[in-house]
């Protein structure tokens, strides 16, 4: 789905992804975005009515939600379920500006993420098991890094081909950018947002790809490091059941 809605950034449908067996993922099912949060009321609504979305998984710090917000999705009656990812060394309290460093600084604080809270980063998958819980919004602030993260693990583990998840990941540079310049804008980013490296507007593909390596090298794979965390095997076919179709007829959510 290639439908915009007016402020909501980074957004899109991740079905149609191939897996490594010649399935897809379906469409109508998993979408990803920055924050809802500047959203109108009109666009929210078409937002729903398009793609039926029951709830949003928002991967924030309860800081950044209770600063920024939701937008009218909460007028709108949509399901918010907070999954935040660890981010320890922060400039301050009151802050989500984190450092990026390194000579690999997106690769770097994305394997941070795992370092500080691995369980933390993965418990979603859990939640997409819920009834009622998709079709789903997953999203973070610019719809980039903790989301990019997220998804990749989840999309690797029901077996996508990872040319495809790195390519999902750069899909939208422009709203990238637009994204970052927004941050200066936002009560738990503002100036601080300008101590980001210029990688940080960016989401190249190989980044992802070096990513999965790493976890590939670190953890014994995506698998395993699902297993260690509370994820069970039984736990992944599932999810793939839910998001998987070998229809290339129909991807769409019965």
């Amino acid at each position: 789905m290639t439908t915009t809605y007016a402020r909501l950034l980074g957004f899109r449908d991740v079905g149609g992804l191939r897996t490594r067996d010649g399935a897809r993922v379906r469409t109508g099912v998993l979408f990803r975005s920055g924050t809802p949060q500047f959203l109108d009321e009109e666009s929210a609504r078409t937002l729903i009515a398009d793609t039926g979305i029951r709830a949003t998984i928002d991967l924030r710090l309860p800081h950044e939600v209770a600063v920024e917000g939701r937008g009218p999705l909460d007028e709108l009656r949509i399901d918010h379920f907070s999954h935040p990812f660890s981010i320890g060394d922060r400039i301050a309290k009151d802050s989500a500006v984190a450092p990026m460093d390194g000579d690999d600084p997106l690769v770097t604080r994305y394997l941070k993420y795992l370092a500080e809270d691995a369980a933390g980063v993965v418990s979603l998958i859990t939640r997409l098991l819920e009834p009622d819980v998709l079709p789903v919004l997953v999203h973070c602030t610019v719809g980039k890094d903790r989301t990019g993260v997220a998804i990749a693990l989840l999309l690797d583990a029901i077996g996508v081909l990872r040319s495809e998840i790195a390519a999902d990941y750069a899909a939208a540079p422009d709203d990238v950018v637009a994204s970052m310049h927004r941050l200066r804008q936002m009560s738990s980013y503002g100036a601080a947002a300008d101590l980001y490296p210029p990688e940080a507007w960016t989401a190249p593909a190989d980044a992802m790809e070096r990513f999965l390596d790493h976890v590939d090298r670190r953890y014994g794979g995506v698998h395993a490091l699902l297993r260690d965390n509370g994820i069970e095997p039984y736990d992944v076919r599932r999810l793939a059941e839910l998001l998987i179709t070998y229809d290339r007829k129909d991807t769409s959510c019965e």
